[in-house]
């Protein structure tokens, strides 16, 4: 098969209802922990305050708009980077989840969260596996190529998530003593770390593309998190405030998260704009 015919490769009833469930599954999670994140504190694998999971919700609810595009976008090429992003995300976490269980003893609501995110994951991935990720090189004839700005979005995106992103993950005592802006348990900040490394892995990817068609499908994913987690810290101030390492702290983050949020809002109806105005061929 060629790359040409490669990438037109659409998604079977068999991936879409993995995707359909693993969707409908992340919007319940993401209404009940951003609704009422009081009433399932009890019920995480460890201690996190109300921000928290307001957080941890708001990232169940990106996964699942994520899932949801993938669906819509029909074709392998335009959705593979969402699944890449919940197959990272989903992964990781589960990795973190089962050092949680190994360090501090299972308990059942450890082990019932580390097979989810585990299986959910390798989902993803197995998904990855059977559709190929292969890239076309070139674009459809007369269709246009993406913005200069999108460009330098996306590399600056994927450079702070990045460095951000790693130390999370892997000195998250570091992070939390320098710059996140309230008082976490460790595999709390590595699940955020998680989320920025996924992140970057979409933002990267983006920055090479030419086609626009594949890069606007990405864009709702990327506006969703930063907005819900905007609206989070404003419901849960109190805490910001309280535990803020510095006023600087608090006014990069919310520096960082509304510029992803604007940026990937302005850039969808501009990149939309653009990629559906009629081409413009000699004649």
């Amino acid at each position: 098969m060629s790359l040409s015919s490669l990438a037109q490769v659409t998604l079977k009833q068999s991936p879409r209802a993995f995707l359909l469930l693993l969707s409908m599954i992340n919007l319940g999670l993401g209404l009940m922990f951003y609704i009422a994140p009081a009433s399932v504190i009890p019920y995480w694998p460890w201690p996190v305050k109300e921000l928290a999971v307001r957080f941890i919700g708001a990232i169940f609810l990106a996964i699942s708009l994520g899932c949801w595009s993938a669906i819509q976008a029909k074709l392998w090429q335009r959705a593979k980077i969402l699944v890449l992003v919940g197959g990272t995300f989903l992964g990781l976490t589960g990795i973190i989840s089962l050092a949680r269980g190994l360090t501090v003893g299972g308990t059942e609501i450890i082990w019932i969260w580390t097979v989810y995110f585990l299986a959910a994951g390798a989902g993803c991935f197995i998904l990855i596996m059977r559709h190929r990720w292969h890239r076309k090189q070139s674009m459809d004839p007369g269709r246009t190529s993406v913005l200069t700005p999108s460009r330098v979005f996306f590399g600056v995106q994927t450079s702070v998530v990045g460095i951000f992103g790693a130390m999370m993950l892997l000195l998250p005592s570091v992070a939390q003593e320098q710059f996140w802006p309230w008082k976490v348990a460790t595999p709390t900040l590595q699940t955020f770390g998680a989320l920025f490394l996924a992140t970057c892995l979409a933002t990267g990817w983006a920055f090479f593309q030419r086609d626009p068609f594949r890069i606007i499908v990405l864009l709702p994913l990327d506006a969703t998190f930063p907005s819900l987690a905007l609206l989070a810290v404003a419901l849960g101030w109190n805490t910001i405030a309280t535990e803020s390492p510095s006023t600087l702290v608090t006014g990069v983050w919310v520096g960082l998260y509304s510029f992803v949020a604007g940026g990937s809002t302005i850039l969808y109806f501009m990149i939309r704009r653009r990629a559906s105005a009629p081409s413009q061929r000699p004649h």
